[in-house]
């Protein structure tokens, strides 16, 4: 018997108040555990070896130094006693490594710590010429002396680009920068490096803590890139990606004038219920129960964001400060709340020009794993009564949007793919023996067999990919946009116990730590996969995923595509006629003034990306930001001129809610702007209005 696919469950790694001694040994005891585990569940375990060794002594210190500034190669070569002793300390239970680690990246962060106090204390002078090179971002510094040099490079960096920001933001009250604005920008900046020590300094148990938090997903994330240890507040972060209820405060934030403001309330939240917080408050400092405050008074959005995320089951305290200068202290309470409407749910819409296309945006791939809504809170479900609504209204081709969509519940998948198809298998999963499944939608009839086109990119994954390789070998959608992500396995969450079976469920909801394991690969009904290849479109559009470098190919230990049987019962439908629609689109894409423009948006974007050495002087900064953003608004000018074939047409039922609902008229009013200057829709309408024609 296959255990179940998804529980997503709270988990604690270490019990409070540990010491130093207890706390290393307890976590010497999980990550034998989780080794044990990977062995048993994992789809294709690797040998915990010197080799393995020295994949988690790299991809340990990267996730402990990402910037490369607390540790000094002197240090790497310090802790490198152990790169090939890991194993050892892995199978016996050892933690002489992470007692030498806590003793050292303490040391470091205080150092560090005390570098920034003296940086923060010290003019810099922006028209000295210097330089940071790309040798010198991407590596360890020898010493300690040289790492001070790197630090102050960085804060210089820093300094530079908070200025030319505030000049953009404001030229007519910053006429011409200059050192005048160096000391406010210093702070600011230095203020923003001791935050992120402060931030993890305030981890359970503090730095050791952390480390340890560090060690124990490391070693999972050796697997595979989708294997993953369990810390505080994953299982809030992993249900809410699935769909199921998430604990929440209930405002948003924005920039404000001064400080990160609230820039909207939910109904019914914590926040709102409070009557203490209103838009348009501040936030000062925040605390999270039990630990210090932190002052934000300076920080930006996501570093807001990225302290309240921090932690989950705790109260949390705001300093705010509200419209008539007066501050106030407000703690909440995280509470469940119900998927965002207005956000992350299934949204539609008509095309309306010459032609009616109806549009569906899935941004993501929900589902309600507690049974609490009877089973039709899912977004298949969704999807198909908005096609109900759209076919009344008489569209002739349909778009259905997956972009940015990382997945989810593979029966989601399933549903979807049978909404589309009359019946039949949609996918297939091979196990850790040899076995394959076969996953088939055993529903007859279609909810709509009309044209369809299916837009995807380089974040579609998982589930959504399924979806898209399904319909693709049915040959009933065409896939449009670039290459998808490349994660063709499924994974399933289990508790931390080498006891645990299918028998002793109960210890789903009483283990103290939980594992993420990779157990199956994932297959198209033509036997083949889209590990790392993704799901290749039939006509390929260029968009901004070509400016992130990030697929599953590029992942460390993603595994290995491979091939299995075709599925025997699988029988697609005729193939679509392409050739005409690919001609159409090249010659489209090729003439247009709107599609020419973004691909030399797309030119810059990534001209801006790439790595370069940076002149650290601020008319140098100046002048390459001014030369950047003058061909950007270039190109954004004519797309901003471009008129699109087609307006929006909400349905009566929408038009209605948006007038009793401010805050979903706000984002359908944004998501009309995002869709009047998209590429892959604007195609897409050309080549659904084609696909009808007899």
């Amino acid at each position: 018997m296959k255990l179940p696919v998804t529980v997503a469950l709270f988990c604690l790694l270490f019990l409070p108040h540990f010491s130093n001694a207890q706390l290393t040994r307890h976590t010497a005891d999980i990550a034998f555990t989780i080794t044990r585990m990977a062995e048993i569940y994992h789809i294709q375990p690797r040998p915990v070896n010197r080799i393995f060794s020295s994949d988690l002594f790299d991809q340990l210190i990267l996730a402990l130094d990402g910037d490369r500034i607390y540790f000094s190669q002197a240090d790497i070569n310090q802790l490198s006693v152990y790169r090939y002793d890991l194993d050892v300390q892995l199978m016996h239970r050892k933690d002489d490594f992470l007692k030498m680690l806590i003793a050292v990246y303490v040391k470091k962060i205080n150092q560090t710590d005390s570098m920034l106090v003296y940086f923060s204390g010290k003019k810099f002078d922006l028209n000295l010429p210097e330089s940071y090179t790309v040798q010198e971002d991407t590596s360890f510094s020898e010493n300690d002396l040289l790492r001070k040099i790197k630090l102050y490079k960085l804060i210089k960096r820093n300094i530079l680009e908070t200025i030319t920001d505030e000049y953009e933001a404001d030229s007519s009250k910053i006429k011409v920068p200059s050192d005048g604005l160096e000391p406010s920008a210093r702070r600011k900046v230095c203020h923003a490096f001791k935050r992120d020590i402060q931030r993890i300094r305030t981890s359970v148990n503090g730095l050791p803590g952390f480390i340890c938090n560090a060690y124990c997903e490391n070693i999972a994330s050796c697997y595979d890139p989708h294997t993953e240890f369990f810390s505080p507040g994953k299982k809030d972060e992993f249900q809410g990606e699935l769909g199921d209820k998430q604990l929440q405060f209930g405002f948003s934030l924005g920039d404000g004038k001064d400080a990160v403001e609230i820039t909207r309330l939910k109904p019914g939240s914590p926040a709102y219920k409070s009557g203490q917080i209103h838009e348009g408050d501040l936030i000062l400092a925040l605390q999270w129960e039990g630990n210090e405050e932190v002052d934000v008074s300076d920080g930006s959005v996501e570093e807001v964001n990225a302290l309240i995320a921090g932690e989950h089951g705790k109260s949390l305290t705001l300093t705010l400060k509200k419209s008539d200068g007066t501050t106030r202290k407000v703690t909440l309470q995280r509470e469940k709340a119900a998927l965002d409407d207005n956000s992350s749910k299934v949204r539609s819409f008509i095309l309306k020009g010459e032609h009616r296309i109806g549009f569906i945006s899935l941004p993501a791939f929900y589902t309600d794993w507690s049974g609490e809504e009877n089973g039709i809170n899912g977004c298949a479900d969704d999807v198909a009564k908005e096609i109900i609504k759209l076919k009344k209204d008489n569209i002739e081709g349909l778009i259905l949007d997956i972009r940015y969509n990382g997945g989810g519940s593979m029966m989601e998948a399933i549903a979807l793919t049978g909404i589309f198809i009359d019946f039949g298998p949609v996918g297939m999963s091979r196990d850790k023996d040899g076995k394959v499944y076969t996953m088939k939608d055993v529903h007859r009839g279609a909810v709509y067999d009309g044209p369809l086109i299916l837009l995807i990119n380089g974040f579609t994954a998982s589930a959504s990919e399924m979806l898209a390789g399904s319909l693709q070998d049915y040959h009933r959608a065409l896939i449009l946009g670039s290459p998808s992500f490349g994660k063709a396995t499924a994974q399933i969450v289990l508790p931390l116990d080498t006891l645990f079976d299918e028998q002793h469920m109960e210890r789903m909801k009483t283990a103290e730590n939980y594992i993420k394991v990779t157990v199956d690969r994932l297959f198209r009904v033509n036997g083949t996969s889209a590990q790392q290849t993704g799901v290749i479109p039939d006509i390929t559009l260029p968009d901004y995923t070509e400016t992130e470098s990030e697929r599953e190919k590029s992942l460390p230990f993603a595994l290995a595509n491979m091939t299995t049987d075709p599925n025997k019962y699988f029988h697609p439908y005729p193939p679509l006629s392409l050739d005409n629609l690919k001609s159409f689109a090249r010659s489209y894409a090729d003439t247009s003034k709107f599609f020419i423009s973004f691909g030399k948006y797309l030119e810059v974007l990534k001209l801006e990306q790439a790595a370069h050495d940076e002149q650290l002087v601020l008319i140098k900064v100046m002048e390459e930001r001014s030369g950047i953003r003058k061909r950007l608004h270039e190109v954004e000018k004519t797309v901003a001129d471009s008129k699109m074939p087609y307006e929006i047409e909400w349905d009566q039922n929408e038009r209605s809610r948006m007038k009793a609902d401010s805050d979903l008229l706000t984002t359908n009013l944004l998501f009309k702007d995002v869709v009047s200057r998209d590429t892959g829709i604007l195609l897409g309408y050309e080549i659904a209005s084609r696909m009808g024609r007899k």
